[in-house]
């Protein structure tokens, strides 16, 4: 009897886990894909306007600074190669920026609303990822 209860109790513990990961790893892309889609929107296709030029800096540090400090977190329960994918694209972000390459801002932007919908994707429990 008290194997069962101590397994029942593991079990539970792995599902809230796995749960918390789950939502936790929702909640962030969510974010960072409706900032992301905000810089995008900022950019008018790769020609900002010196108006939304200032406002799409702060996006983009705003961008960073959310991964900069959810990564680590996610990184301890989430395949690294998603989790990559995303990194590399945030990290061109800001140098895209500073040195004026509105154009390639505008597709790295596109590709960073990408990766987070795929790492999205690919953390939701269905039959295909649990095979």
């Amino acid at each position: 009897m008290k194997r069962e209860a101590i397994t029942v109790i593991l079990f539970l513990l792995l599902m809230t886990f796995c749960t918390a990961a789950l939502l936790n790893t929702l909640s962030v892309s969510r974010r960072m894909s409706r900032v992301t889609n905000e810089a995008i929107s900022m950019t008018d296709g790769g020609k900002p306007d010196s108006e939304n030029t200032e406002r799409l800096g702060a996006k983009l540090d705003e961008i960073s600074r959310h991964w900069e400090r959810y990564e680590p977190l996610i990184s301890t329960y989430s395949r690294h190669d998603e989790l990559e994918r995303v990194s590399s694209a945030v990290k061109r972000l800001r140098p895209l920026y500073d040195s004026g390459k509105f154009g390639e801002l505008f597709l790295t932007l596109h590709e960073t609303d990408d990766a987070l919908e795929h790492l999205r994707k690919t953390e939701l429990p269905t039959v295909a990822n649990i095979l």
